[in-house]
């Protein structure tokens, strides 16, 4: 159990801490000895924040320190689902008994659906770690984050580090009940649709071409394009064969951002957690929510009068927190990542050789 002022949970506990901090030293004053703190220790510590303070951090620490990753949040970070199992595989391919991390995602504050998906995330690590030794702190900046992002810190984090060392969380929420508040906050989507298409599954292909089709219009590249096309496709597939009649895909675009919703009149999804964690490979169903939430920026679930799956997706220099079209480390595989249609979609990586690069590569038949 945390202690106050400690800096370091047992070996097989995960230690989450949020550092508010309202200036670039406070920052500095609790980031460089947690990792000077790591250092001393032999633990392994990867560090991803804004590019300004790799830099602050690279000249207290007096250079590039071996055993330390310093790297940019901008080339980091991704869509959440996929940033956490990238942290996740890190984390498990360390060979000591803990290590550090320190992170600070670039939140997009013009997205109310993408800030509850990032939030979502740090209600959900705190089970996705669960047993790993890892002691994780995320930076949020007073500064420029609204009051919302910061109260969302308090609630999802147990722990908070500050100069004094950490100290436990009076307002953390267990990760259920956060993220069924926050869901209970998604609300319809305002104005019209830019189009709408009644879905069975001899319509997918159809579903397929006016998602690609407006997601170039919004200048959403072809790697990214594809992975909504195939989040699409999942959902909508998985709204006829599970859910139940009519299924209805409605898309909303506006500026650099496209919105896919997928509702049927069924039951609804209770779950919280739905999609978040990746599902057993011998398991039936559960991969389309899963797969979606890793290749877009944000993916909602909204139950009542029947369930709604809301998919965002944005172009590069839009207002997403994460891209895929940034480069990819390798190791991430969605192969056999089939929905209820079964149509041999797979997910690969594939190397860029002359940037020494990997990209995810979509195949989608059909």
């Amino acid at each position: 159990m945390l202690r106050e002022g400690e800096a370091s949970a047992p070996h097989n506990e995960f230690l989450h801490s949020a550092l508010l901090y309202g200036s670039d030293d406070e920052f500095v004053r609790v980031a460089t000895p947690f990792i000077e703190q790591g250092i001393a220790a032999e633990q392994p510590v990867l560090v991803a924040v804004p590019t300004p303070k790799v830099e602050l951090l690279r000249s207290a620490l007096g250079g590039g320190v071996d055993g330390v990753s310093l790297l940019p949040a901008e080339e980091w970070f991704e869509t959440s689902a996929r940033t956490r199992e990238k942290l996740a595989r890190w984390g498990r391919e360390r060979e000591t008994a803990r290590a550090r991390v320190i992170g600070e995602p670039p939140w997009a504050t013009g997205s109310e659906a993408q800030v509850r998906d990032w939030a979502r995330h740090e209600a959900v690590t705190n089970i996705a770690f669960e047993g790993m030794g890892v002691d994780f702190i995320c930076a949020y900046d007073e500064r420029v984050l609204p009051v919302e992002i910061l109260e969302h810190a308090l609630h999802t984090h147990p722990a908070l580090a500050g100069p004094g060392g950490h100290s436990a969380s009076d307002r953390y929420e267990e990760p259920d009940e956060f993220c069924r508040r926050l869901d209970s906050r998604i609300g319809t989507i305002d104005g019209e649709p830019a189009a709408m298409l009644d879905v069975d599954l001899g319509e997918l292909r159809r579903v397929r071409r006016l998602v690609s089709s407006m997601a170039g219009a919004v200048g959403i590249p072809g790697v990214r394009a594809e992975g909504l096309v195939l989040a699409v496709n999942e959902i909508a597939g998985n709204a006829v064969v599970h859910g139940s009649p009519p299924a209805t895909l409605r898309i909303w675009s506006r500026d650099s951002e496209i919105v896919c919703e997928v509702s049927d009149h069924g039951a609804g999804i209770d779950d919280p957690f739905a999609g978040q964690f990746i599902p057993p490979l011998g398991g039936i169903g559960g991969r389309g929510i899963w797969l979606a939430r890793m290749l877009c920026d944000a993916v909602e679930i909204r139950n009542g009068d029947g369930c709604t799956v809301s998919i965002h997706a944005v172009a590069p220099g839009g207002t997403a927190a994460g891209r895929l079209d940034r480069p990819q480390e390798p190791g991430v595989d969605f192969a056999e990542a089939g929905g209820p249609a079964q149509r041999h979609r797979q997910v690969q990586l594939r190397q860029d050789r002359s940037q020494h690069h990997f990209h995810p590569v979509l195949t989608v038949e059909g």
